[in-house]
């Protein structure tokens, strides 16, 4: 195995699927890239049992050579010191040439790194799922979801069906939920073609990674979905992960449909000043925060008695409704509030110990929060 390529592209593509190794596997081998060299390009695979991802970079792209092979092959090279090696690389391309199977070298202007390598064929055949009806979105669409729904998976393992986002199709709707039982968010996104009715739990944190690899990989999403495994393909790049065992709680009766009182605020301008309340919370003090609302302003507090306390004043662009005086964990708030994008944000209350409701004007995203009972 020998090639020359563009250390730029070479550095995208391992740090890609550097997302799949892991450093606690019980097989040494999956600490591993799988390099494949063939006339057409280079196959990157790396693997931790869960996540599966690979990419192919061609020989030729736009035109342009982007590799220079001399000789084919395959090598197990080990990925995080590759990733390293690379970054440390400065030359515009580095060559890879592999010697006796065991050692790859490295070469890029007078530097040379000698990289021992485990056997290839340890490396274990890991097939990529399809399926005849794949569904399709928009790369900008599928971060989207990811994004305004993981902030609400658990991540304790007491219920491990809540460490995942639920995944469900029907009538051409897709719903994606996440809850920890302390908070909630949903997603809808509708389709104009026929899909098959689904129900699956994919791990948030597959999906946390899948999130990253789509800030640079754009286009169409092709996602294939069988009883175990869902894979994910944009371009060059495929992403795999196992789904989770389990069927996930019903959460649509959770979501209030009446409210006592809802609450209109400049979303960035409450993040401001949630944050500012928030900061004796970053000194061992209590996260809970409290919303004590009258008709002409709401006062947003943080009461610590071993650190002190803090007193904010706002007032609403809206109000409607019945007065209410409610806590509930800042962090949560925070998070909700960052994940949306329009100007404005209503918060919908029911109750002072039922759960509230945050939503803009658009209504595909919804995200609930369970208060605390205060004195």
């Amino acid at each position: 195995m020998k090639f020359r390529i563009l250390n730029d592209t070479f550095i995208e593509a391992v740090n890609n699927v550097n997302r799949a190794l892991s450093t606690k596997t019980p097989m040494p081998i999956l600490k591993s890239i799988k390099l494949d060299v063939t006339n057409e390009g280079i196959e990157l695979t790396a693997s931790d049992s869960n996540i599966t991802i690979k990419q192919f970079i061609p020989a030729i792209q736009d035109n342009k050579e982007i590799i220079d092979i001399d000789e084919v092959g395959s090598a197990a090279v080990p990925g995080k010191l590759l990733l390293e090696v690379l970054r440390k690389a400065n030359d515009k391309f580095v060559e890879l040439t592999m010697f006796d199977e065991k050692i790859v070298h490295i070469n890029f202007k007078n530097v040379n790194f000698a990289l021992n390598c485990l056997d290839v064929r340890e490396y274990p055949n890991i097939n990529l799922v399809t399926t005849n009806t794949p569904l399709e979105i928009a790369s900008e669409k599928l971060q989207e979801i990811i994004h305004q729904t993981v902030i609400s998976v658990s991540t304790t393992e007491s219920r491990p069906i809540l460490t995942g986002v639920n995944l469900k199709i029907q009538n051409n709707v897709l719903t994606c939920v996440a809850t920890d039982s302390y908070r909630l968010s949903q997603k809808t996104v509708s389709f104009e073609y026929d899909l098959p009715d689904i129900n699956i739990v994919v791990p948030g944190k597959s999906l946390l990674e899948l999130e990253k690899i789509l800030d640079t990989a754009k286009g169409l999403v092709q996602i294939h979905i069988t009883n175990n495994l869902i894979s994910f393909t944009v371009g060059y790049i495929t992403f795999q992960s196992r789904l989770l065992d389990g069927t996930y709680p019903e959460t649509s009766r959770l979501i209030p449909k009446e409210f006592g009182l809802t609450q209109t605020y400049n979303r960035l301008e409450l993040i401001d000043i949630v944050d500012r309340v928030s900061l004796l919370s970053r000194e061992g003090a209590t996260n809970i925060i409290k919303f004590d609302i009258y008709e002409e302003k709401t006062i947003i507090s943080l009461d610590s008695p071993e650190i002190g306390k803090v007193v904010e004043e706002v007032q609403p662009v809206k109000q409607e409704g019945s007065l209410i005086r409610i806590g509930f964990n800042s962090k949560y708030l925070l998070d909700a509030l960052k994940i949306l994008n329009d100007e404005q944000v209503t918060i919908k209350f029911t109750g002072e110990v039922r759960p509230f409701v945050i939503q803009t004007e658009d209504d595909s995203i919804i995200q609930l929060i369970l208060p605390v009972r205060i004195e």
